[in-house]
């Protein structure tokens, strides 16, 4: 939903499939079209959450007359509600990787613990485990390597700290949460860290234990993702709804975004969307910093929600609240 305002202060590895060659977005004819909803499902409480890039898809349907959520599986547009996971209560997903691999976390009510886990392109499920002295608690982010963010409990005094299941590392390594908030995984293993939205403390960037803070202007900012080095995101300029919209590069430099008043969603080819000018703005893109064009919306869809996909066929995902899920492409 539109926000309204914003004033207050485990070793595991996939196969990573080469994305598609997109079509140049400056000079793209942008197309909506309606994501074909499970039979028995509200279209306008199904999401899309994550994509493979090689035109396949995945996200959550709220259940029928229960309180959670399933999840749904896209081929060739048509989907699957997935059977073996419907154990989970508040079922959410976290994203998809080009190996067709699947993050989700949810409550499994007959053992009273939270889990993560991965569902595979071939259905199988792998549960993370937590570190000795941790439980975990929810899932942020999957990579294209197939590492893990996520976050748990300290079981002795539980604070909350991030958990980063690395293909590299031989066991879950803990982000202290005196480092920031984890928001979001780069391909290669680098977490973006949330600051606490001051204007003093933007957020950082973190690698095995090294910490790179990102610049900050002396405004509220707000993270919201990165991609092959580069971290996008907005300022809050103090009256409402006036924003600015941030990229900064792998050493925590900023550039304005052009005529972007929010950002949200990266691609690896740096596609951004994000709303423009304004947090009420029209929903647009941009690649890196150059602005490209507004999106276009189906007849009778006035706005969309803030939170969007983007796949790196540049191919987009977001949802409108009376009509459902959207996907966009370019040709």
């Amino acid at each position: 939903m539109r926000r309204l305002a914003i004033i207050a202060a485990m070793g595991l590895a996939f196969t990573t499939l080469a994305a598609p060659v997109a079509a140049t977005a400056a000079s793209c004819d942008w197309a909506a079209s309606k994501v074909t909803t499970p039979d028995g499902y509200d279209a306008r409480s199904t999401y899309v959450r994550g994509t493979d890039s090689h035109g396949n898809y995945a996200g959550t349907a709220s259940r029928p007359g229960a309180n959670t959520n399933d999840l749904v599986i896209w081929t060739g547009g048509q989907p699957r509600v997935v059977q073996e996971l419907k154990y989970l209560q508040w079922l959410q997903m976290a994203g998809q990787n080009s190996a067709g691999t699947v993050l989700v976390d949810g409550r499994n009510v007959a053992e009273s613990r939270w889990e993560v886990l991965l569902y595979s392109a071939s259905g199988v499920i792998t549960q993370l485990t937590s570190p000795a002295g941790y439980r975990v608690s929810g899932a942020t982010a999957l990579n294209e390597r197939g590492d893990v963010l996520g976050y748990g409990e300290r079981i002795s005094d539980g604070v909350r700290v991030g958990i980063l299941w690395s293909t590299i590392a031989v066991a879950p390594q803990i982000i202290d949460p005196a480092a920031g908030t984890p928001k979001d995984l780069d391909d290669d293993g680098t977490v973006l860290l949330r600051g606490d939205g001051s204007g003093a403390k933007a957020g950082a960037l973190w690698r095995n234990g090294k910490v790179t803070p990102l610049e900050a202007k002396g405004k509220y900012a707000y993270l919201e993702a990165i991609r092959g080095g580069k971290v996008i995101g907005y300022e809050f300029n103090g009256v409402w709804p006036e924003s600015q919209a941030l990229l900064w590069d792998r050493d925590g430099n900023a550039r304005e975004i052009d005529d972007a008043g929010t950002a949200f969603s990266i691609n690896a080819g740096g596609l951004i969307t994000g709303e423009r000018s304004t947090m009420v703005g029209h929903e647009s893109v941009w690649r890196d910093t150059a602005f490209l064009g507004e999106l276009p919306y189906p007849d009778g869809v006035t706005s969309v929600t803030e939170t969007f996909v983007s796949g790196d066929d540049d191919s987009l995902f977001s949802h409108a609240s009376e009509y459902g899920p959207l996907r966009w492409t370019c040709s």
